[in-house]
């Protein structure tokens, strides 16, 4: 993925905030905005990085990102703080206890 010299700019604080606010979750199918609003909340200033350079971010990791019909979501990845789990999609509900 070719990412832009803008996203390159956010690599430093979206690596420091997702690295808290987000675990790998195989089986875990979650929404964008999901992901989003937790590292949003994670974030130790008002600002962190811009929606679409998130997004690019992400799959630059390595994460897969689908369309759905309700929305854009990622494979394999789920916020950390369990009051959010539940807002989650589960391919097998084995993986939501992993």
């Amino acid at each position: 993925m070719n990412l832009s010299d803008a996203d390159r700019a956010h690599i430093a604080k979206f690596a420091e905030v997702a690295g808290e606010a987000l675990e790998e979750c195989p089986g875990a199918e979650c929404p964008t905005s999901l992901l989003y609003g937790a590292c949003k909340k994670a974030a130790p200033s008002k600002s962190f990085v811009p929606q679409g350079s998130f997004e690019r971010l992400l799959r630059a990791t390595g994460y897969r990102r689908v369309s759905r019909k309700y929305g854009k979501r990622f494979i394999g990845i789920r916020p950390k703080d369990p009051a959010l789990h539940h807002l989650v999609w589960y391919w097998s509900r084995e993986s939501e206890n992993a």
